[in-house]
């Protein structure tokens, strides 16, 4: 609602165009990343953001014993800009979800009529550049747009120096930040001119401990326990433990789907469980088949079969894992 309230005070004074735009240093960093939420593809964050420009109509004469500039609450600045008839550079976060809940907003005005204001916020921001194709090797790919609403025949943006990036201690476990950068450019999503967009940008990589301990390397362990059942002469119980590795499977299926949305592509993880269905669904059938000519008089046929299993079934999975390379990798 303030931030509005500033929007159409600015709007007041177009009748009074500058000649030339006005040059708006700002700086955003992100001071902790406080969520990231994969199925609704957004990321919440404690930030800070300062504006910094010049305005000569609210510059002032210091009395004799006061400082060089002066403080203002957000309410007291409405009011002076309000008197004056001013506008100020208006921004608004592009891709914003939510409302914003904001811990400090001040502005310092220097007697020369230079103003610098600082906000420190917490919100929510959507993520639409998310690409799950990899996952659980993925890199993903954060932003923040902050959007000037007036064209930039008014105001024109200009990274400050030093301010942008990442605080040191995020709060983030499952992320691992590796890549940030600032950049400016220019919208028309307010104005039929273009207007000034400051961007922050940062690349995550998922720590890979959680994915090797709980689901790969349990996953490998029970492929590796399956192919030893082959030696084992009694079918039935291959059959029996063959039908407990699948429902194995489809509890890790349960478990990752769970962290992401539903997706309309096919995910690495995704296609090594698939693959490790299809195997194990093979092996239970084939161990059937092999039950079946066994109680029909044909064991010398069965162990035959047998041999040639016993090889195909790491041959599969070594298959499996070029095809899955080839899809995903190359």
């Amino acid at each position: 609602m303030k931030r509005l309230i500033f929007c159409l005070l600015s709007l007041i004074s177009l009748a009074s165009p500058a000649t030339e735009p006005s040059e708006v240093l700002i700086g955003l960093k992100i001071d902790q990343i406080t969520g990231i939420n994969q199925k609704a593809e957004n990321f919440s964050v404690v930030g800070s953001l300062r504006i910094d420009w010049h305005q000569p109509l609210l510059a002032f004469e210091p009395v004799p014993g006061e400082a060089g500039y002066r403080t203002y609450t957000l309410a007291t600045f409405l009011k002076l800009l309000e008197q004056k008839q001013i506008r100020w550079p208006v921004i608004t976060y592009h891709n914003q979800q939510g409302r914003t809940d904001f811990q400090n907003r001040l502005i310092s005005l220097a007697a020369d009529g230079t103003v610098m204001y600082l906000e420190r916020f917490t919100a929510t921001f959507q993520a639409p550049a998310f690409d799950f194709r990899l996952f659980p090797f993925d890199n993903q790919l954060f932003f923040i747009y902050v959007d000037s609403i007036f064209p930039q025949s008014l105001f024109r943006f200009k990274e400050m120096p030093g301010f942008s990036g990442l605080g040191q201690q995020l709060g983030e476990e499952e992320w691992i930040v590796t890549d940030v950068h600032t950049r400016l450019a220019t919208h028309n999503e307010f104005t039929k001119g273009e207007a000034s967009r400051f961007v922050l940008e940062f690349h995550a990589k998922r720590h890979l401990n959680y994915y090797l301990i709980r689901i790969l390397i349990p996953a490998l362990l029970i492929i590796t326990v399956a192919w030893f059942t082959f030696f084992l002469q009694d079918y039935t119980k291959r059959i029996d433990l063959a039908g407990g590795n699948l429902l194995l499977f489809i509890a890790f299926n349960f478990t990752i789907s769970s962290d992401l949305p539903r997706l309309g592509y096919i995910t690495l993880m995704d296609a090594f469980l698939v693959g490790t269905f299809f195997i194990t669904a093979l092996v239970v059938l084939g161990n059937v088949w092999l039950r079946r000519l066994e109680n029909h008089g044909r064991k010398a046929l069965a162990k035959r079969l047998d041999i040639y299993a016993i090889t195909s079934y790491p041959l599969a999975y070594l298959l499996g894992a070029l095809t899955l390379w080839l899809l995903f990798f190359w």
